[in-house]
C-alpha cells in the first residue's frame, strides 16, 4: 500500500509540469484533457526508470569534493567518496573523502571482498 501511495504522489507531483507541457501543446492543437493524459502517461512510464535510477544498487553513487584533505593520508586535492554499489551502501555512515590514491587502495581492497565497483583493479 506504501508503494501505491508513492506512486500517486509522484503522479500528482509529475503533473506540476502539466501547465508548461499545455502551454507548449496548445500550439500545437491539443488540449489540456490530452495534457493530462499525456503527463499520467509519462508519469506511469518514468516512475519505473526514476525508481531504478535513484534507489538501484546496480547503480553506483560517487559523491566528489572539488578540494579538500584526504580523510585517510592529509593530502589536499581532489576527494572521492562511494556511497552505493551491489553489496555495499554506507549511505547512512560518516562519509570519508578520499584522494585518487586511497580511493585506488580502498576500491581494490573492497573489490577483494566482493564489491563490484566499475573501473581497472591493479
Amino acid at each position: 500500500m506504501a508503494n501505491f501511495r508513492r506512486f500517486i504522489i509522484y503522479l500528482l507531483r509529475w503533473q506540476l509540469s502539466t501547465p508548461i507541457l499545455w502551454l507548449v501543446i496548445r500550439k500545437l492543437g491539443a488540449g489540456i484533457g490530452a495534457t493530462i493524459i499525456a503527463n499520467l502517461i509519462g508519469g506511469a512510464i518514468f516512475f519505473w526508470v526514476d525508481r531504478f535510477i535513484f534507489t538501484s544498487y546496480a547503480i553506483e553513487v560517487w559523491q566528489f569534493k572539488d578540494k579538500g584533505k584526504c580523510d585517510n593520508c592529509g593530502k589536499e586535492e581532489s576527494l572521492w567518496r562511494l556511497v552505493k554499489a551491489p553489496n555495499y551502501d554506507k549511505s547512512n555512515t560518516s562519509p570519508v573523502f578520499l584522494c585518487m590514491e586511497c580511493s585506488k587502495i580502498k576500491t581494490d581492497e573492497l573489490r577483494a571482498k566482493g564489491v563490484k565497483i566499475r573501473g581497472k583493479s591493479k
